[in-house]
C-alpha cells in the first residue's frame, strides 16, 4: 500500500498531477481548470470491467487530442471521469467505498466508475496503479491527477475534484447510509486471492531451492549424517 501520512495533509501531499514535470517543479496552486462537459447528469457509481472502462477512456475527437500544449488541452471541452481502482477483499478499499459512492451524488456532472484492479489488471501498469484504492481523474481520455493520500475521506476526495475542475458539491459533504450500501461494497469480501497464494508458493519454493544450494545447508546435512552414523555405531557397539 501507500506510505502512511499524517491526517492533516496538504494539497501538495494528496494531489499528484500526472504530467511529465516532477511534482517539485510544478505548482498545484496554478493548475489550469479542466473544461468538463456539463450536458449530462450521471447517476450513481458504475461498476465496470476492462472493456467498459476502455470505452469510457477512449480519446474523444477534437482539438484537445491534437495539441501538444497541456493547458490548451485542458481548456477544450471533454468528459471528466473519476475512476476508483479497488479490490473487493481490501480493507482500505472498503473504507474508501462509501466516500467514493457519495461523490457521484455530490458531483452529478462527473462520471464516477469503479473497477476491480485485481480482476482487471490491464490498466494497472498503463496508469501506474501500484496499490489499491487509487483514485484517478481523467479528462477527455487523458489521466490528469491521482489521489495520493492514505486517509480516505469524502472531504479529501472532493478536494481533488474542486482543485482540478470548476465543480463544487451540490450539497453538504455528508456520507449517508445509502452510500454504505453500494455500488462499491463497503465490506471486504472473503475471496481468496489466488495470485497472492501462488506468489507465496513461488517465494517459498525459491527460498527452499537456494537454501538447499547454500554452504550452510550442506554443512547442516553433513552434521545430521555424521550424527546419524555415530548413533548407529554406538548401537552396534552396545549390541
Amino acid at each position: 500500500m501507500y506510505i502512511t501520512k499524517d491526517n492533516d495533509v496538504s494539497d501538495q501531499e494528496v494531489l499528484e498531477p500526472m504530467t511529465n514535470m516532477s511534482l517539485k517543479n510544478s505548482s498545484l496552486h496554478k493548475t489550469t481548470k479542466l473544461n468538463c462537459l456539463t450536458d449530462k447528469i450521471y447517476g450513481s457509481v458504475e461498476l465496470v470491467n476492462a472493456t467498459r472502462l476502455m470505452e469510457l477512456l477512449i480519446l474523444e475527437p477534437g482539438p484537445s487530442n491534437r495539441t501538444r500544449n497541456d493547458q490548451n488541452g485542458r481548456q477544450q471541452p471533454g468528459t471528466c471521469v473519476l475512476v476508483l481502482f479497488y479490490a473487493r477483499w481490501c480493507v482500505f478499499s472498503s473504507q474508501a467505498a462509501p466516500h467514493f459512492n457519495a461523490l457521484a451524488r455530490l458531483f452529478p456532472h462527473i462520471k464516477c466508475v469503479a473497477i476491480d484492479a485485481i480482476r482487471h489488471q490491464s490498466f494497472n501498469a498503463q496508469y501506474g496503479i501500484v496499490g489499491v484504492p487509487t483514485l484517478m481523474l481523467v479528462h477527455n481520455g487523458k489521466p490528469i491527477a491521482k489521489f495520493n493520500g492514505t486517509v480516505y475521506k469524502l472531504e479529501l476526495f472532493a478536494r481533488l475534484i474542486m482543485h482540478f475542475t470548476v465543480f463544487y458539491p451540490s450539497s453538504f459533504l455528508l456520507v449517508t447510509s445509502a452510500d454504505f450500501s453500494g455500488p462499491v461494497p463497503s465490506t471486504p469480501s472473503n475471496e481468496t486471492d489466488y495470485c497472492l497464494v501462488l506468489s507465496w508458493i513461488f517465494i517459498a519454493a525459491c527460498a527452499l531451492y537456494f537454501t538447499s544450494k547454500s554452504r550452510w545447508w550442506q554443512q547442516f546435512i553433513e552434521l545430521v549424517q555424521n550424527t546419524w552414523r555415530e548413533s548407529n555405531a554406538q548401537h552396534e557397539h552396545v549390541d
